[in-house]
């Protein structure tokens, strides 16, 4: 974990009562969590189905909360004055795994403070100049598959994009460290996955069975590494030359002219990894599922040279729609609020369902249909009906690169020589924060 002498997070208030609360299931936190995670769609719907709008639903890592799908009170969730309707509260159960200056776990003005920080590599013309980048990481990756032997596409996609990862945000090009990365991040990132999902049964050691001590180890060693590229970064003479995220962060300035600590950077550091390797890594291996089974997108998708983009952008949203990688955003209020007809004490943990929003008939007309058309004929979406990134001051910094890394490692994607090894529908799991093909898209070629 990062150490520093200053938490600058927000101490929770006391959760509301159950009793001042909608209804919903009084299974417990254990076995909602589990049904969740076998079978996340399904569960959310019928929960839905059962109770209504809004419904409570209580897990191990995040407690009870009420959930949200219809636009207009999606809406009211995710831009409610941020002073009141505090995500860094509802993400408590990352700061563990992504420190506690981390954008994602913050509130007020340090929020907004590191926002502004992260903000400049995402946006404009630095887009464009990571592009080249992924095509060749994209093209290299697709060379490198197996012939005749049945791979898991999942895998294939993490290690791509933790690639862009390591030269995009780190700009490490030295092989040494690069394969120590990419050693240690992908059992990093299981380690946490169990522990943001399940909560306190996920830090409890018994006997053999050591899993908050196997994060704790991994975590310190994935610190180490950090910390030593932090401190290379702080001796390097050419920082204003460089394009990698490590290198602007070290270069930034508080408004008062301070430069981030290094526990800051860090945090931040650990943020993006997490927040922009698994997310895309799934949303890619989703995306070409849907494209093997639907033939006819795979082949515009192919054709796409990249001069407009309109329909593979579209593609890419669908994709996002049908298949949410993250599926619900989280605020915990600090004040009693009004959401719709619905009084809400404080301390109440609100979230809304990117899952459920993203499948209503009533907003997505056959919304188990895979059509991108939906996004260029039907139409313009109501806001806060396609929410992938969240919404307001807390949508997702990298949406932006998110989108574009997609769109680009699919067109390379979409052009290769592979068909499913199992014809099977890929069963939707879900796993720390992410929602994941169960059988991680088994391809050959």
């Amino acid at each position: 974990m990062s150490t520093t002498t200053i938490d600058p997070t927000i101490a929770p208030p006391p959760p509301a009562p159950r009793s001042a609360l909608p209804a919903g299931s009084r299974a417990p936190a254990l076995v909602q969590a589990a049904r969740f995670a076998r079978d996340p769609l399904g569960f959310t719907a019928r929960t839905y189905r059962r109770y209504g709008e809004p419904f409570t639903i209580r897990t191990p890592g995040f407690g009870l909360s009420v959930v949200f799908s219809s636009p207009d009170l999606v809406r009211q969730v995710v831009t409610g004055a941020p002073s009141v309707f505090h995500a860094g509260l509802s993400n408590a159960p990352l700061k563990p795994v992504a420190g506690p200056w981390s954008l994602l776990v913050l509130d007020r003005e340090r929020h907004l403070s590191q926002r502004r920080l992260l903000l400049p590599p995402f946006h404009g013309e630095r887009l464009n100049a990571y592009g080249a980048l992924i095509t060749e990481l994209s093209e290299r990756e697709v060379a490198g598959w197996p012939r005749g032997t049945p791979f898991r596409l999942a895998e294939r996609m993490q290690r791509l994009t933790l690639d862009v990862i390591v030269a995009v945000v780190f700009g490490i090009t030295e092989t040494g460290r690069v394969d120590e990365l990419r050693r240690r991040l992908p059992a990093f990132v299981i380690s946490a996955r169990r522990l943001v999902f399940w909560g306190t049964v996920a830090t409890r050691d018994v006997g053999p069975i050591r899993p908050h001590a196997t994060f704790v180890e991994q975590r310190a060693a994935i610190d180490a590494l950090l910390d030593a590229e932090v401190a290379e970064r702080r001796r390097a003479g050419d920082l204003a030359s460089r394009s990698d995220i490590l290198s602007m962060l070290v270069a930034a300035r508080h408004e008062d002219g301070s430069p981030m600590s290094d526990a800051e950077i860090r945090d931040e550091l650990m943020t993006l990894v997490l927040a922009g390797h698994e997310t895309t890594a799934t949303a890619a291996t989703w995306a070409m599922d849907l494209l093997l089974r639907h033939p006819a997108v795979r082949d515009r998708v192919a054709a796409d040279d990249g001069s407009d983009g309109t329909y593979l952008d579209a593609v890419c949203r669908e994709v996002l729609r049908i298949r949410p990688v993250v599926p619900m955003v989280g605020r915990v209020v600090t004040e009693p609020v009004r959401i719709g007809t619905h009084e809400l004490p404080a301390g109440t943990g609100l979230v809304a369902s990117i899952l459920l929003a993203h499948h209503r008939p009533d907003v997505f007309p056959q919304p188990e249909a895979f059509r991108p058309e939906r996004f260029l004929t039907d139409g313009e979406v109501p806001s806060y009906g396609w929410l992938p990134f969240g919404g307001g001051v807390r949508r997702c910094i990298g949406a932006s690169f998110a989108q574009f890394e997609l769109a680009t490692i699919l067109r390379v994607l979409a052009r290769s020589d592979v068909r499913l090894a199992d014809e099977r529908p890929e069963p939707i799991r879900a796993t720390g924060v992410t929602l994941v093909p169960g059988r991680g898209v088994g391809l050959v070629r």
